[in-house]
């Protein structure tokens, strides 16, 4: 059974014009003005990971509001993640793919909850 490959990817991004940057994780690209990373992991060719880096800047004088407006949206969006790392807060959607996987199916929709989850942290920061 072939599954999704690292190449696959690439050749997927390329295709949209999103220009990917191969990176030892992945690859890197900006889509409608924003940063992405597809994660690939070769232990797991049937795990995608679609992150949104670096959407709010965090400090201690704004810890607290960043988490409750993280909690808002891993409730009440599906299939993200929003989280902080270091200093700043990403978002990310982990999808399990079957043999088969349809990037041209499975990327676009990945990449709208993401900028939706986006929206959605925004929205409940400012509360």
């Amino acid at each position: 059974m072939a599954y999704l490959t690292k190449e696959d990817i690439g050749k997927y991004l390329a295709s949209e014009g999103l220009q990917p940057q191969e990176r030892d994780f992945g690859y890197y690209f900006r889509y409608q003005m924003r940063n992405f990373f597809i994660e690939y992991d070769q232990e797991d060719e049937q795990y995608l990971r679609v992150i949104m880096p670096g959407i709010y800047e965090v400090d201690e004088n704004n810890l607290v509001d960043v988490l409750t407006a993280a909690n808002v949206v891993d409730r009440d969006r599906k299939v993200v993640k929003c989280f902080v790392l270091d200093e700043d807060v990403h978002v990310a959607t982990e999808l399990l793919i079957d043999a088969t996987p349809n990037l041209e199916d499975i990327v676009p929709r990945a990449l709208g909850m993401l900028i939706g989850a986006q929206e959605c942290f925004n929205k409940a920061l400012k509360g």
